[in-house]
Parts: C-alpha cells; structure tokens; sequence
C-alpha cells in the first residue's frame, strides 16, 4: 500500500469518528467516555493497519541481502537463540572461489553477477534450511533438526548438480563453490558461533585441496 492511499484511510478514519460522534450526540448517548472509545478503537485500528502495510514490509525488507535474495547477517542474529534451542543442526559453510580475481580484472558488476549465479545454486538449500549470505563471497546455510546420514546425502546430491559459475572466463579465474559442514548431534554443547567457525574450517580445508589441485 502507498502512502497516499495510507493517507486516506487515516481522514476516512476521522470522518468515521466525526459521523459516530455526531450520531451518539443525536442519540444523546454521547459523552466524554463514549468519545474516548470510539476514538481508542479507530486509533488502534489505524495504528496496526499502519504497522501491516508500511512498517512491517520494510522490517522484513532489513532481513535480505539486497544483491542475492539470501538472508543477510542481521537475520541471522535474530535467529541464532532459535537455532541452539534444536537438538540438532547443522551449519554448511560456503564460499566462492577467486571472486577477487574476477573483480580485480573484469570489475565489480561481473563479479556480483558471479555472487548472483552462486545464490541460485545455493537457493537448492532452501527447501531444507535457512540461506544467508554473511560476507562478499561467503554464504552459509542452517539446516535443523535433520539426521546426520541424511545430511551427508543432501549434500553430495547438491555437489554433483552444480554447474559452473563463470564459463566466459578462461581456467584462470574458475569460479566455483568451496563448502563444509559441521553437524550439532544432540551431546554437542557448542555455541552456534563454534559451530559456524567449525563449518569456516572445513570449507578453507575444501578450498586449500582446490587451489593445491590447480596448482
């Protein structure tokens, strides 16, 4: 809704006060507190009519990174208490492979182009958990409450349908995605950030094998 057409529900609002006022005033019930009512009730019903179409929207609007459609950080730590409140999770840990060299060399509109073909890739998870990016080449995913063979299954399914990120370039900018995984079991007592920082090391142990790999 915009905020014009907010504008005229909020006078369609008074008129409806004046025309009740005037209507218990005719009836002779009107009065200081039958006035209040009346007024409280409008007032209140504006204030969450206003709420439900401006202030809601771009609330939630805060909760997205603006480039990828993913959640952003600030999602993430509103919801960090949920996620150590399940007995288990996992926490997959992505990253995207010499997007610094395709930024460097070809500019930063190709490489946000490369950031927006990863998040589709990665829009995969979305059936099974939470997708944020949390940093320029960095996305993580939280997936709760699964087993951990079942885990291991989602993600080599994922693995083997990626495609490439960037077949315009030439093999020395080969962008493509580094990932690891930690899993919470039930006995694990470790924060949520552990958990991430334990999934970071798993990915930049990924990403090491890769780059050693290519020489």
């Amino acid at each position: 809704m915009k905020l014009k057409e907010l504008i005229v529900l909020q006078a369609l609002g008074i008129v409806l006060f004046v025309t009740l006022s005037v209507v218990l005033d005719i009836l002779d019930l009107f009065s200081l507190t039958s006035s209040i009512i009346v007024f409280s009730i409008l007032a209140v019903c504006n204030v969450i009519n206003a709420y439900s179409q401006l202030i809601k929207p771009v609330a939630e609007l805060s909760f997205y990174d603006e480039l990828t459609n993913c959640y952003n950080r600030v999602r993430l730590h509103s919801k960090i208490k949920e996620y150590e409140n399940y007995y288990t999770y996992a926490v997959v840990f992505f990253d995207v492979n010499n997007l610094k060299k395709v930024n460097d060399v070809h500019g930063h509109e190709d490489g946000d182009k490369i950031l927006v073909e990863a998040s589709d890739q990665l829009k995969y998870w979305f059936r099974y958990g939470d997708l944020y990016r949390i940093g320029g080449d960095e996305f993580i995913v939280v997936v709760p409450n699964i087993e951990k063979e079942q885990l291991d299954t989602i993600v080599k399914q994922w693995y083997q349908q990626l495609e490439p990120l960037n077949a315009q370039y030439n093999d020395a900018f080969i962008c493509d995605l580094s990932y690891g995984v930690y899993y919470k079991s039930g006995s694990d007592t470790a924060s949520f950030e552990d958990i991430m920082n334990n999934a970071d090391k798993q990915m930049y142990t990924m990403k090491r094998d890769i780059k050693a790999q290519r020489g």
